[in-house]
């Protein structure tokens, strides 16, 4: 597969017409169809179903679309990295993060790099634990921020000096609001909705300790803002971190600590071994200082 037919057939997915999408690529419709065609026959699959005004992916042709995304911005970001010249402090740097308290840090570390290096473009990425490694391992991410990871040693990584705390998210009227932390046993029999990451790296089990098989766990969610909308129509408890939604006056919503308390650390990553451009090189020492003397 070349990258010149992966950007032809992304074009297609994306304009849902043969014809709309050749005019976007300034190239004849025979060409870009029998190009589509040739790739079809190369894979021994159909990539799109023909309509007699639209196209659309089959199946495989959905996870050729995400493959096709990734291999393309891959293959951009090195093309840009070999574009500009060491003495110059320019280009892209990807960060995929979790959500976290330690967004704060790495975006005063922006804000600061960018009027320094005002050609540099940050793109950030929200993801899990499983998103932000595969992401880092094969080349998208140049850094991660892992939450609690328990395998955080496999990367080259600076501890942030914050730390995310555990509680739980809930309607300002509910009792559980009238207290100042939440305790295991205040959750048995409660629907909580818990995130993947509190599942996956076993705090969750660990915290409720002998409550775990007395709770209910009616939803999990990788990114918040989704267990959000399930918190606002009384599905359940979101078990998550402080900080990450709007609580208080105005908000409907209350978030209470958990006690025994139960905190996260934050880690900010990379690839072992990897070859981090000018700016991203600059960018990770710009983190070390932030960090203190121990980083």
């Amino acid at each position: 597969m070349e990258i010149r037919v992966l950007r032809y057939y992304l074009a297609v997915c994306r304009e849902g017409t043969m014809s709309r999408a050749a005019e976007v690529l300034h190239v004849t419709q025979p060409t870009l169809s029998r190009q589509i065609a040739d790739l079809e026959r190369e894979l021994g699959c159909r990539l799109l179903e023909r309509h007699s005004r639209s196209v659309k992916p089959t199946e495989k042709g959905l996870y050729l679309q995400r493959r096709a995304q990734e291999i393309v911005a891959l293959a951009d970001q090195t093309e840009a990295d070999f574009t500009h010249e060491d003495s110059i402090v320019e280009g892209d740097i990807n960060i995929a993060a979790g959500e976290t308290c330690g967004m704060s840090l790495i975006a005063s570390a922006i804000r600061d790099f960018r009027e320094a290096y005002p050609n540099v473009r940050f793109h950030i990425h929200s993801a899990d634990a499983a998103d932000v490694t595969w992401r880092l391992d094969n080349g998208l991410a140049d850094f991660g921020v892992l939450l609690g990871y328990p395998n955080v040693s496999d990367y080259d990584h600076v501890r942030l000096p914050p730390t995310d705390a555990w509680g739980v998210y809930m309607h300002a009227d509910d009792p559980l609001a009238q207290r100042e932390t939440v305790s295991p046993e205040d959750l048995v029999g409660l629907p909580l909705i818990i995130s993947d990451q509190a599942m996956s790296t076993g705090i969750a089990a660990s915290w409720l300790g002998d409550s775990a098989d007395k709770v209910d766990v009616v939803a999990t969610y990788n990114l918040v803002r989704s267990a959000e909308s399930l918190l606002r129509e009384r599905v359940g408890y979101v078990l998550s971190f402080d900080y990450l939604l709007p609580t208080g006056k105005g908000t409907g919503l209350e978030f209470r600590l958990l006690y025994p308390p139960a905190v996260s650390p934050i880690d900010f990553c990379w690839k072992r071994g990897a070859a981090l451009t000018n700016a991203a090189s600059l960018f990770c020492s710009c983190i070390r200082e932030r960090t203190g003397p121990s980083a």
